[in-house]
Parts: structure tokens; C-alpha cells; sequence
């Protein structure tokens, strides 16, 4: 039983980091324009479709399908923020309108996935070989620590950023007073640009790393979207460490929830996380201190 315990614990941190890199991605794009990206999945999903053709179908090394793939993603993401997000804000669009255009962000970028890749289940290599590492009797392959590590890695840099730099500072505060942001001179449309290629690269590396553990496809966005978005709220929406807590705890209850119960369940348990916390708490675990 310990030995099936450690498992899914294992698993649950694997998981959760997904979903966490997600939410990480939503929130400081929210924090810094106010507006809900509901495409971010989508960028993890380009970012793990070029990871496909890039790492398992042209065989280029790491160090170059890693980079090139994030570049896809920022790509995609800066395109959304000029050709939908600001043309709305600045034609007087409020930001729960300008939040709800982005689904067709969404939609449209999926079915440019299925046309290029298809319909079918796309699988990525492991970049680290598939034997098992034995730690606390769980065993975690090797893409596993590629998960941790990023994950760790991007948490750390978003908040030596946020909170040592002039921009990052500036970004904080963008979405609650953009008078005050210009004030900081630092340009708001800058700002901007730099909240979504931030999404864009967090988003993009949870696709990228995941890619090999799970099979990727054109079809996989809602479905981090929208785990994302959960992982967000229960952790707090304005708080990038509540963002990445909040992906853990909605991956422990799923991964438990699956090996305790039924893996139909998992949906369901996460909706009712949702309630309980913001029945509880409605700013999330981590919210209530402010952008």
C-alpha cells in the first residue's frame, strides 16, 4: 500500500506541474491587462505539436526543437494580442469581452492543428530514455525530473522578476491602473507584449516537457485550459505562487481520485475542489493580498 501511496503521490506532482505552469501563464497575464487569455492551452499545445515535428519527426537535437518550439508558441501568442486582444481593448471593449474572443483564439489555432498534424494522437520521445528511477519506493521516469525541474525553474523566475525588476513591478500593477504603469515609463502596449510571451513561454514549456509522457494532438487545449483556469482560482487568481499550489493540489485529488476511485471521476472531483474552495474561500488559497 505505501509503495502505491508514494505512486500517485509521484504522480500528483507531475500532474499538478502541468496544471501549474498553465495557471502561472493565466495569471500574469491577467494580473498585467486584466483580461482572461482562455487560448493558453493552446500554446501548450503548439508547443507540444512542434515538439512532434520538430524532436520525433525530423529528429533535430534538444537544444534546438526545445527553443524553436517556444518560438512557435510566442509567435502565436503575440499574434492573438495584436490581432484580437488590443484591437478590442482599444475600440472600448471591456475586459470580460475582449477575455470570452479569445475562445475563438483557441478555436482557430486547433483547427490549424488538425490540418497540419491530424486527428490522430501524436507521441513524442522520452528526452532522457524510459528507465525508471526508484525514489521513497515510486518509480519516476526520467522525463519526470524534465517536469520538476522546469516547473521549479519557471516559479523561481517569474518571482525574481516580478519582484526585482522595474518591468516586472510595472506589470504588477498594469491591470488595476494603467494610467500609473505609463507613469513608470514603461509603454502599456510593451507591457502587454511582455505578459503574453511570458504566457506564451510557460505555457509552451508545460507542452513541451509533457509531450513525451502523454501523447499531444491538436485537441488537448480546452481540456489545459481549462485544468488551468481551476488550478488558478483554487490558488488564488492574482498570485503566481498560489497559481502553481493550486496545480498541485488539482493534480493530488485527480491522480488520487483515479487510483482510489474511478478516473471517471477526475472531472468531477475537480469541480467540486472548485466549490469547496470558493465556498470557503473565495479569493482562493493564496489570494486576498492584492495584485
Amino acid at each position: 500500500m505505501f509503495e502505491f501511496i508514494m505512486q500517485f503521490i509521484a504522480s500528483s506532482l507531475t500532474e499538478g506541474s502541468i496544471y501549474g505552469l498553465i495557471a502561472l501563464g493565466l495569471v500574469i497575464i491577467l494580473r498585467s491587462t486584466d483580461v482572461l487569455f482562455f487560448a493558453q492551452g493552446t500554446l501548450s499545445m503548439v508547443g507540444g505539436v512542434m515538439m512532434y515535428a520538430l524532436f520525433a519527426q525530423y529528429n533535430l537535437p534538444l537544444y534546438l526543437s526545445i527553443p524553436l518550439s517556444l518560438l512557435a508558441c510566442i509567435v502565436v501568442s503575440l499574434v492573438s494580442l495584436k490581432a484580437v486582444v488590443l484591437p478590442l481593448l482599444a475600440r472600448g471593449a471591456n475586459a470580460i469581452n475582449t477575455s470570452m474572443a479569445t475562445l475563438g483564439v483557441y478555436f482557430f489555432f486547433e483547427m490549424i492543428a488538425m490540418m497540419i498534424f491530424g486527428k490522430d494522437p501524436l507521441a513524442v520521445p522520452s528526452f532522457s530514455g524510459d528507465e525508471a528511477v526508484t525514489i521513497f519506493r515510486a518509480n519516476l521516469v526520467p522525463q519526470h525530473f524534465w517536469i520538476l525541474g522546469f516547473t521549479a525553474a519557471a516559479l523561481l523566475l517569474t518571482l525574481l522578476f516580478f519582484k526585482g525588476t522595474k518591468m516586472g513591478k510595472a506589470m504588477t500593477g498594469l491591470g488595476d491602473n494603467p494610467i500609473l504603469a505609463k507613469a513608470s515609463g514603461l509603454r502599456v502596449s510593451l507591457l502587454f507584449m511582455v505578459a503574453f510571451i511570458y504566457g506564451a513561454l510557460v505555457a509552451g514549456i508545460s507542452g513541451v516537457i509533457v509531450a513525451p509522457t502523454s501523447y499531444t494532438g491538436y485537441n488537448v487545449g480546452m481540456r489545459l485550459t481549462f485544468k488551468g483556469f481551476i488550478s488558478a482560482t483554487v490558488g488564488g487568481i492574482t498570485n503566481p505562487l498560489g497559481a502553481l499550489l493550486g496545480g498541485l493540489i488539482v493534480g493530488f485529488f485527480e491522480s488520487f481520485t483515479a487510483g482510489f476511485i474511478s478516473s471517471r471521476f477526475k472531472d468531477l472531483i475537480t469541480f467540486v475542489l472548485l466549490l469547496v474552495v470558493l465556498r470557503l474561500r473565495p479569493q482562493g488559497l493564496l489570494g486576498g493580498g492584492g495584485r
